[in-house]
């Protein structure tokens, strides 16, 4: 009997614990489902809707920037008009901060300076659709050609895109109804005539960097003195590697070095450098990776998507491809660390506080992903 009592209740305490278990799984957390990625993605309207909500045509984001100074995340969309917002995370919205004047478009251009400001380089939508010539001329590499013609034909009469400054302390403060103007400080045009494609800023120097589209001139500009000057072309060979085939390839991104040399990709794919000190353009070895054309009907190589500049000297860097990289310009050596994704672009990239870079893959017609990499 004891045997037999001792036995129930141990089935007893078993079951119990059975059970137990069974019902605090409902509270607990789930197990990773194989068919979907378990991170969360949340999605906030860019502003109240019918009220400050950016209009639909006008609502993509093609600028962020995670601001230093105060851990807000500013940004700027591209379409029938360029748009600055803002979101806050202390209460999870994100607040329209107004119409950036005589701009359609920030392809990636926000920067913030040493003293908190934010600075917004304008131009037109990179991302509409360019209108083709019906009619291709015959002959060797024409389609090129006459692609080239169409792009340029694009800017005839473009007065050129605007670099501004917005300060967060004066302009976070506002209610910006819908049509309601930006508070930028306009600073003026750098490069007349071209879109302003690509920035750094040397903080320490005070100058800011630009690369204008589609004639990829390089610029400089003094903050203190509020002027611009050009330095030169960046690059010089036409090539349109895609997937954008409308798209002249040009770098997308500007790295300024902890030397102060101003870093990016150029022809060829070859990495290289303008030196302020030198007033001079600098060239490399260093080839970025991707794929290379060359052949009667076509002449591509990729581009620069994003680079950064590391404290230890390095660059890192992804390329219009999907590559990721790493550039020693010490040693003039580079290394490739791959793709993510079979597909092409790197469409958004940036480091985190964790050292790891975080990139989103993939292209525009397709569902891009989001991947880590620890460097």
């Amino acid at each position: 009997m004891k045997t037999s009592s001792h036995v129930c209740r141990l089935m007893s305490k078993t079951v119990f614990a059975v059970v137990l278990t069974v019902a605090s799984s409902a509270f607990a957390q789930k197990c990773v489902n194989p068919h979907f990625d378990a991170q969360r993605l949340d999605f906030r309207d860019l502003g109240y809707p019918g009220a400050t909500e950016i209009a639909a045509d006008s609502s993509p984001i093609t600028a962020l920037l995670a601001h230093g100074g105060n851990g807000k995340v500013y940004g700027a969309t591209s379409g029938k008009a360029s748009h600055l917002f803002v979101w806050d995370s202390r209460v999870n919205k994100v607040f329209p901060l107004g119409v950036l004047p005589m701009a359609q478009g920030v392809h990636g251009c926000i920067l913030e300076g040493a003293d908190g400001t934010i600075y917004i380089g304008t131009g037109k939508n990179e991302h509409e659709l360019l209108i083709l010539s019906k009619k291709m001329p015959e002959g060797r590499r024409a389609i090129e050609n006459q692609l080239w013609a169409d792009i340029e034909a694009r800017y005839e009469g473009y007065e050129g895109g605007h670099l501004y400054a917005y300060d967060p302390e004066k302009g976070d403060a506002e209610v910006y109804l819908e049509g309601a103007v930006a508070k930028v400080v306009d600073l003026g045009v750098p490069l007349p005539g071209e879109s302003i494609y690509a920035m750094a800023i040397d903080v320490k120097g005070g100058i800011l960097y630009g690369l204008g589209y589609p004639h990829a001139e390089l610029f400089a500009f003094d903050i203190a003195k509020r002027e611009a000057r050009t330095l030169g072309k960046w690059m010089k060979k036409l090539s349109y590697p895609g997937p954008e085939r409308s798209w002249r390839g040009i770098p997308r991104a500007l790295a300024v070095g902890v030397d102060g040399r101003v870093w990016s990709s150029g022809d060829d794919g070859l990495m290289r450098c303008y030196d302020p000190v030198a007033g001079a353009f600098g060239s490399t070895m260093m080839r970025i990776p991707g794929e290379y054309w060359e052949t009667q009907a076509c002449n591509a190589f990729p581009v620069v998507e994003q680079v950064f500049a590391c404290e230890d000297g390095t660059l890192a860097g992804t390329t219009s491809d999907g590559f990721v990289f790493r550039a020693y310009p010490k040693a003039n050596r580079l290394v490739s660390w791959g793709k993510p994704r079979v597909e092409r672009r790197i469409r958004a990239a940036t480091f985190g506080k964790d050292g790891r870079l975080y990139m989103i893959a993939g292209e525009k017609d397709n569902v891009c992903r989001l991947f880590s990499f620890h460097c």
